[in-house]
């Protein structure tokens, strides 16, 4: 099988693990032996676009491109992408289309997105970057004794993985039981598949509020809030600290920048 490609899928169902690309399948495996033995006593799920890494706008472009391929013509408009999930933003643009929503067709779309998602790689390494703090904070959280760090994201699995990998982040997240733009429209459905994975995984019972997530904007903190968890809102996209708090952060950061605020937030 070509490094990158997918596997079968295992199954369906709220709490099941994700089948993940190959190359990121044996950073999994450190990451499970890292675990063995070790009690999770706090789910950290990040956001990647605009939290983690800016994009440079390649995933419009990308999700552009998918829309041809599945609908013959580009969307007449598009739907604001900050927050939402893949799933919402393509059925969104398909009804203003004036398109049937199907589940074949959004299907479809999902495959056509991983693909150009991958083809775009080298427009992402040459049009994005991590944010500062980015990579310091993970690799903080990742020494820290029972805290499991993942994704919940309006990305399908597949773009997560290229973004992450793309600039040095994927290492110290568990993507295996992340939420994804693929798994439901709705982003607080993502935090609680999140939640229910990663308790399945590492055999744990966890209380909702050790469970931090944190991005960018009010749709990130209304998710977490819809679940019961921490909500971290980072001002680092469009919407300002006071948006995210007016939204419900239990903290906002200005940024990743400094290490240590960003682990008092987390773990206090």
């Amino acid at each position: 099988m070509e490094e990158g490609a997918l596997l079968n899928s295992a199954g369906e169902g709220g709490a099941a693990a994700l089948d993940l690309p190959v190359t990121c399948r044996g950073r999994l495996d450190t990451v499970r032996a890292a675990w063995s033995g070790r009690g999770m006593r706090r789910l950290v799920l990040w956001d990647i676009d605009r939290t983690l890494i800016n994009g440079g706008k390649v995933g419009r472009d990308v999700f552009v491109a998918a829309y041809l391929a599945v609908v013959g013509s580009e969307p007449p408009r598009l739907p604001e992408f900050g927050g939402r999930t893949d799933h919402w933003i393509f059925t969104t643009a398909l009804e203003w289309h004036g398109r049937e929503v199907n589940p074949e067709l959004v299907a479809e779309f999902f495959t056509h997105l991983a693909e150009h998602t991958r083809a775009h790689r080298p427009q992402l390494l040459a049009r994005g970057a991590a944010l500062t703090g980015a990579a310091q904070a993970l690799a903080a959280l990742s020494v820290e004794t029972g805290v499991v760090q993942s994704v919940v994201t309006g990305n399908i699995r597949e773009a997560a993985y290229e973004k992450l990998s793309a600039f040095g982040l994927l290492g110290p997240i568990d993507l295996e039981v992340g939420g994804y733009g693929c798994d439901d429209g709705v982003r607080s459905v993502l935090v609680r598949l999140a939640h229910e994975r990663a308790q399945a995984k590492y055999a744990a019972t966890l209380p909702a509020r050790q469970v931090v997530v944190i991005g960018d904007t009010p749709h990130d903190i209304e998710a977490a809030r819809a679940n019961g968890a921490i909500a971290i809102g980072v001002a680092t996209g469009s919407c300002t600290a006071d948006e995210l708090a007016e939204a419900g952060a239990d903290v906002v950061l200005p940024s990743l920048a400094d290490t240590a605020t960003v682990l008092r937030a987390v773990l206090t």
